[in-house]
């Protein structure tokens, strides 16, 4: 069983490191669930006659609590001083979760454009442990009220009818809110259950216990390659889910011989503390460098850690906890401390480290003022005493240009029309399937708000990030689709460049260089490329012009201009910046 764990965490493990390298790993995780399922049976189905419910919660309390509070109060003190107050805000809506273990739940709801990227979120693993001690709940009920001769058809049943249930919801919504649902993962851990309720009567020869291994074992490797994440759970999950069974229903075949090396033992023994610890480590070293792919420096840095802190929370304190006979009085008193940490110290220790910046640095515009994402009022920026006759369109990188436009207005007499949406730029057949599930509803109402305004505008203006826009071939066509029929309109096209983007998240590097942390600001070069690929596709075409400010003067000392921090991320300006550019840029826009 040890080896099967280290499999499975191992498995999870090279997934989050890089998800290139084993691209279905995060099934390592559904491993974990049969094999729970499978446990947990076999202890109430052994002691079912006299089952002690208070002795069997008890036991999962030491199991699981001391080695997972321990980990929230040590990952909420380094998120206090190394997270921004934005995102340390986030970070603590997380810990909510996680403490009352609905954690799965908050993370299918979880989704903003200016919240840290996921491999950021140092809490997201938690959803897994939330769904497992929520299945604790229920199981004891079934398996101890249920008659024993009605007891495996009835887990047929469940399995069979919340398969059916998963892969209808996915059908219709998509992968991501089964993905974290207890009622999707049940069959995973009923089939687990009922391997136990099977092997408990049953013993194979060493023969077909081998072939049952094997087969196990290649079906496990399958899943490991080739389950879609798209499709996940529901039926992909018999892949995984039917291999761990037959590998644990093998018990002594050849394959759970080479599970069972010395060093495939000690790596299950200390899955669970490197299964809390690994995520962690890996979302610090990310947000700090601002990166998702590992440099190899910081590789080495991550599989030392993440062992050598693992095998100490092991040895010092899940070994202990699992082992104490007794109750001891340290646990609430653990619980009183980590609660004062959580909901009281971490937050000033989270504003003390720095001085609080002014709002006009840490925004691009107030998003209760502009029409991103929404219609608000006219959305009309600049001369408000004049007809708006220019309407801008875009994702974020065109709002980011509200107070931009307000200077541009202002200084030519001109007003100016913003409709914007996150990720998304509002034209007729953008392909909005491609964005994140939090943008894509929003996409589709500003798509439709701006449909009738660019048919009555005289001129468009089109700003986007193109690092990412230019990635979709079906956004190049759609795109290029759209420029030639506003100029067959007769209007006049403006496509803008992207503005320089940043390896690192600049409000960050402040930070960290407050905390004494060396710090590095490098120029992304794929903006670059992007800004090439957008030009090439303009250039085609008489009537659109292409206006890059990205190599001017005034991005010259990006992201300073004259002595002032521009920029409140890696690839946004913030309202000084939207306004000096704005500035900076008025005399271009002279009609």
């Amino acid at each position: 069983m040890q080896g099967l764990r280290a499999v499975a965490v191992l498995a999870v493990i090279i997934y989050h490191v890089n998800n290139a390298w084993l691209p279905s790993g995060f099934v390592g995780v559904d491993v974990f669930f049969v094999i729970s399922g499978f446990i947990i049976t076999s202890i109430i189905v052994g002691n079912k006659e006299d089952f002690a419910w208070k002795e069997f919660y008890w036991g999962r309390i030491k199991r699981i609590a001391p080695a997972y509070l321990l980990l929230l109060t040590v990952v909420t003190m380094v998120s206090a001083a190394l997270f921004l107050p934005a995102d340390f805000d986030i970070f603590k809506d997380s810990l909510k979760a996680a403490l009352s273990f609905t954690s799965n739940s908050y993370f299918e709801e979880f989704g903003s454009y200016f919240a840290p990227s996921s491999h950021e979120l140092p809490l997201l693993h938690t959803w897994s442990l939330a769904i497992e001690v929520q299945f604790y709940i229920f199981l004891p009920v079934l398996v101890v009220f249920v008659p024993p001769k009605f007891l495996k058809t009835s887990l047929i049943i469940i399995i069979i009818s919340f398969l059916m249930w998963s892969e209808y919801r996915i059908f219709n919504r998509g992968a991501r809110g089964e993905y974290f649902s207890l009622l999707a993962r049940i069959p995973e851990f009923m089939i687990g259950a009922l391997v136990a309720l099977l092997a408990a009567k049953s013993y194979l020869p060493i023969r077909y216990a081998s072939m049952m291994g094997w087969a196990g074992a290649l079906l496990l490797i399958i899943g490991f390659v080739f389950v879609d994440a798209q499709r996940f759970p529901g039926i992909w999950a018999l892949l995984p889910c039917i291999g761990t069974a037959l590998l644990i229903a093998a018990q002594y075949g050849t394959a759970n011989l080479l599970l069972s090396t010395r060093p495939m033992v000690w790596v299950g023994g200390i899955s669970y503390s490197l299964y809390l610890w690994h995520w962690p480590i890996l979302t610090f070293i990310r947000y700090y460098t601002g990166q998702y792919e590992l440099q190899v420096v910081w590789l080495v840095v991550f599989v030392i850690s993440t062992f050598v802190i693992s095998w100490i929370c092991y040895r010092l304190v899940e070994s202990p906890a699992r082992h104490a006979r007794k109750f001891s009085p340290m646990l609430p008193a653990t619980l009183v401390i980590c609660s004062f940490v959580v909901f009281f110290g971490s937050k000033q220790i989270n504003i003390s480290i720095m001085d609080e910046l002014p709002v006009e640095m840490t925004r691009y515009a107030p998003s209760n003022g502009i029409c991103h994402g929404v219609i608000l009022d006219e959305c009309i920026r600049g001369d408000r005493d004049v007809s708006p006759s220019v309407l801008v369109i875009g994702d974020s990188h065109a709002a980011q240009l509200n107070l931009f436009f307000d200077e541009v207005g202002l200084k030519n007499k001109t007003a100016y029309r913003v409709i914007t949406a996150s990720n998304c730029v509002p034209i007729a057949d953008f392909d909005v399937e491609r964005l994140p599930s939090y943008s894509q509803d929003s996409c589709r109402s500003q798509i439709k708000a701006a449909d009738k305004f660019i048919s009555e505008a005289d001129v468009i203006i089109v700003a986007g990030m193109w690092q990412y826009q230019s990635q979709s071939p079906e956004f190049v066509k759609v795109f290029s689709a759209f420029l030639d029929g506003a100029v067959t309109q007769g209007k006049k096209v403006i496509v803008m460049a992207q503005i320089p983007m940043f390896d690192v998240n600049l409000l960050r590097v402040r930070r960290f260089s407050a905390l004494g942390l060396p710090v590095h600001v490098n120029k992304n070069r794929e903006w670059k490329s992007a800004n090439s690929k957008i030009r090439v596709i303009i250039q085609a075409k008489p009537g659109v012009q292409f206006l890059d400010f990205s190599g001017s003067d005034f991005f010259a000392n990006a992201p300073i201009e004259n002595g002032v921090l521009i920029y409140h991320d890696n690839h946004h300006l913030n309202e000084l910046g939207a306004r000096r550019y704005g500035n900076y840029a008025a005399n271009y826009f002279v009609e």
